[in-house]
């Protein structure tokens, strides 16, 4: 929490995906971000809240399993940045030939530790990709804070980001330690790296929460960004 801001975190599915419920401090309106699978655990979490959407920073399966039942309970609209529409097509598409979802660098060890924690679902709803567009700098408001959309592509077309009261959630763009994966398909490390430098144009102090695993500063990783761009990851 910091300033009128509210942000919790639900740590969810195989690849610990960090689901975000955001609103300020005594107003029920909320925003839910990356409902990455155990909806479950995201409804308990957000009880008591008045759910405005559903936003993805991207279209990976760890970031969208649990939409379907989500957006049905809640009844409100999935917003995506509409060059990600690639995205959900390719993993359902490779994830039914294969017959798991694609894990990146994971994928090997998840697989022989544990196969059926990546089988593709056959026979399940799964979300049906239709989203309500947003664009690079819109502002959504969520009660009386306004969270602001930074189209950060690279990890995939459509990646966003989100500033909101002197927080920053990068979905799968930036990290501790760097930027995310961009070896599948449909991601660009030139790319990610542009996004990453905006990103940490912003204030030092920004706080910065990203999609898998622990928070970081904006301080913490400017340092770094040409040691990145030199090895290449």
């Amino acid at each position: 929490m910091s300033g009128g801001l509210v942000l919790k975190r639900v740590v969810v599915g195989v690849l610990a995906t960090n689901c975000w419920i955001l609103h300020a401090r005594g107003d029920r309106r909320a925003l839910v971000v990356d409902p990455g699978d155990e909806p479950g655990r995201i409804l308990a979490a957000a009880r008591g809240l008045d759910v405005v959407a559903v936003l993805l920073t991207h279209a990976h399966f760890d970031h969208v399993l649990a939409v379907p039942d989500l957006a049905a309970a809640w009844r409100v609209p999935v917003l995506a940045h509409p060059a990600d529409a690639p995205v959900w097509p390719h993993e359902v598409a490779a994830a039914r030939r294969a017959g798991h979802w694609d894990a990146g660098t994971a994928t090997a060890e998840l697989l022989a530790r544990d196969p059926a924690s990546l089988a593709f679902p056959a026979g399940a709803v799964l979300w049906d990709g239709a989203v309500t567009p947003v664009a690079d700098g819109e502002i959504l408001r969520v009660g009386p804070l306004e969270v602001r959309m930074l189209h950060t592509p690279g990890h995939t077309p459509g990646g966003v980001s989100l500033a909101v009261d002197g927080h920053l959630l990068t979905g799968d763009t930036l990290f501790p330690g760097g930027p995310g994966l961009t070896g599948p398909p449909l991601s660009d490390f030139p790319a990610i790296i542009r996004s990453v430098r905006r990103l940490l144009d912003l204030p030092g102090t920004t706080r910065v929460h990203p999609g898998h695993g622990p928070d970081t500063t904006v301080a913490a990783e400017r340092p770094h960004l040409e040691s990145w761009v030199a090895r290449g990851w």
